[in-house]
């Protein structure tokens, strides 16, 4: 069977695709692919990037929830619940008893999914309960 080698990009559907941009710029640190600018010049999705994650921007008044996880270290993780606070970005957490989770959703609805499988290293920085 052939193999899949890692995810190259993922719909996400806006009202405005600019403005959109601006929030995943601000909030999530994404760029522009001036590579790709060429289909978003003719109607076609505006691609961004943070590393090797890229999402396409769709413009649509219907909005199609899709989640996207993004996998990071324990240090990292700690560190998005901090800057997702600073951006008073609403999320909730999951102990997965094999990874934590920082689920949240962006301003058109679109749910997405920060997790880490450095699980010992993240429950010891929790606060008791």
């Amino acid at each position: 069977m052939p193999q899949l080698l890692k995810i190259d990009h993922v719909h996400i559907y806006a009202p405005n695709r600019l403005v959109a941009e601006q929030w995943y710029k601000k909030v999530l640190g994404f760029k522009r692919v001036k590579t790709l600018e060429c289909w978003f010049d003719v109607g076609g999705p505006l691609t961004i990037e943070n590393g090797g994650v890229h999402i396409a921007l769709f413009e649509s008044n219907e909005l199609t929830s899709t989640t996207v996880a993004f996998a990071v270290d324990a240090s990292n993780y700690i560190d998005w619940k901090a800057h997702l606070s600073t951006f008073g970005v609403i999320f909730s957490e999951s102990d997965h008893e094999l990874s934590w989770s920082i689920y949240f959703r962006d301003p058109y609805g679109n749910p997405f999914e920060i997790t880490s499988y450095d699980y010992e290293l993240i429950k010891q920085s929790q606060p008791l309960a």
